[in-house]
């Protein structure tokens, strides 16, 4: 295993490292054209690379230049690091409010459009401090995120209802992609306003699927405006609208969904009716004086609309690997029966005991990495890799391709689970920098405990419901802005 030999630079000697390392000029990384740099590498009839595939992009990049690469495309220009050592040297030096770009430059804008609140990912500094404050208590807190257990058992049990009306006779079910997404719509209408949206039993052309495909367009549109020339910013620009009628689409009825929620609250409150615990998210936000309300709308519509893009692919990734691995999924069924009552209610005691379960996750997320670029902007000079980084420079850590490297982890190609759990034979400490899907720091995903908790809620009553297989071989991934599965996917379901 390697060992953590670079993070070495501390703040009483960045001014001296960086006198001795190389000019920022000189780090390695593709020519391009003055003005648009590498962009038509990724657009255009001679374009190289297929920007559905940027992790492959990536990961050539780092073979043909090393752990460290410059590159401009379009007018933006960055330093991409792909060693762990390197990522950990950004974040200690992220300070307590670090700073990012805009995690959707796009949805920055079309927010900004509209006078809506940018949200914790496109803000900086204080802004983002206040805004952190107000709501990491009910969101990062595990005592106060098992609040939500009750939702999201209710939610996971008609799941698996819908699970026994859609399987074919051979136990299939087909696109369980479209499931899970309306799993987890479902749960986020219940953990952000406390209000069943009917999203399982929805058809095809229903509201809810309305509101997968808008969620989905979002993220497709955002990534092809991110290969392409700045104009495309521009609202009357063709993809700037259909970007904008996505957008309006999905937060718009979100909206709705909060004004709803918000209006109930007042009128129990003023009947004296509204019990303790009672949209307790929500009123969490309502009660904090320094969070105006249009920061408090995009927080909510926030944790609604992430866990499309983010907990629905992990969770089928998961999934995909247990049904890959019988004896895996068998462990991790074991595990279940000692831990979990028969009516399957999963608590907070439950939770704490399933560490076979919780390792399966974290080795899901070494196979199959979705996050692939987390940026930061320092405020200070620094040296890294021998090179000079100036103030302001975006940064973008991408470690995630050492996940699969055998420097850092034996039989990297196995799914062994064990690795990741104290005292199993085959548990190593590993580099900290390396699996990081939800980032590390200040700036880490705010809303992890909650998706974590929801996933392992759902994939316990799966799995102690089922025997779970799939024709599927192996997954493919598709970039957008984050990674999401290329194609519909297919599980058997087989009652145990």
């Amino acid at each position: 295993m390697k060992k953590n030999t670079y993070a070495r630079v501390v703040s009483h000697s960045i001014d001296e490292d960086y006198v001795k390392t190389k000019p920022f000029k000189a780090i390695p990384g593709p020519k391009g054209l003055p003005f648009i740099g590498t962009l038509m590498q990724y657009t255009g009839p001679f374009r190289k690379y297929d920007t559905m595939h940027y992790q492959a992009v990536l990961e050539s990049r780092w073979k043909q230049y090393g752990p460290i690469v410059k590159e401009t495309i379009g007018n933006h220009t960055a330093v991409r690091l792909f060693d762990p050592d390197f990522v950990q040297t950004i974040y200690k030096h992220e300070g307590v409010w670090p700073s990012i770009v805009p995690i959707l430059e796009c949805s920055r804008k079309y927010r900004e459009s509209r006078n809506m609140s940018p949200g914790l990912g496109n803000v900086n500094g204080e802004e983002w401090n206040e805004m952190r404050k107000a709501v990491q208590t009910v969101m990062l807190r595990p005592q106060d995120v098992t609040q939500f257990l009750p939702f999201m058992n209710e939610v996971a049990d008609d799941v698996i209802d819908e699970i026994e009306s859609r399987k074919d006779y051979e136990g299939n079910i087909q696109h369980f992609n479209n499931v899970m997404g309306r799993w987890n719509l479902e749960s986020a209408g219940m953990i952000c306003f406390e209000q069943r949206l009917g999203s399982l039993k929805d058809g095809l052309h229903s509201h809810s699927q309305r509101m997968l495909q808008a969620n989905d367009d979002i993220f497709h549109l955002a990534t092809q405006m991110m290969f392409t020339l700045p104009w495309n910013f521009k609202t009357y620009s063709r993809l700037s609208k259909r970007h904008y009628k996505a957008e309006d689409y999905f937060y718009g009825n979100g909206q709705h969904l909060l004004d709803t929620t918000v209006s109930n609250i007042k009128n129990l409150t003023d009947q004296g009716k509204l019990k303790e615990g009672q949209f307790m998210f929500i009123s969490h936000l309502l009660s904090k004086t320094n969070l105006d309300f249009k920061d408090l709308s995009m927080t909510v519509l926030t944790l609604f609309a992430d866990g499309l893009n983010a907990t629905v692919p992990t969770f089928l990734l998961a999934l995909h690997c247990l049904a890959k691995n019988p004896e895996i999924q068998e462990i991790a069924f074991n595990e279940l029966q000692q831990n979990t009552p028969d009516d399957n209610l999963i608590t907070r005691e439950c939770l704490k005991n399933l560490h076979y379960l919780k390792a399966c996750f974290k080795e899901s997320y070494r196979f199959y990495p979705l996050n692939l670029d987390t940026k930061r902007v320092l405020d200070h000079d620094i040296a890294v890799g021998g090179y000079q980084i100036p103030a302001g420079t975006v940064i973008e850590l991408c470690s995630f391709v050492q996940q699969m490297s055998p420097e850092y982890f034996d039989n990297p190609t196995e799914f062994k689970p064990e690795r990741w759990i104290r005292g199993s034979d085959h548990f190593k400490m590993h580099h900290p920098f390396i699996v990081i899907p939800f980032s590390h720091g200040p700036r880490m995903c705010i809303g992890r405990r909650i998706v974590e908790q929801d996933m392992y809620v759902m994939m316990a009553k799966l799995l102690k419901m089922y025997k779970v297989t799939t024709p599927t071989d192996e997954l493919g991934l598709k970039y957008q802005i984050i990674q999401a599965l290329d194609k519909p996917v297919t599980f058997t379901f087989q009652k145990r």
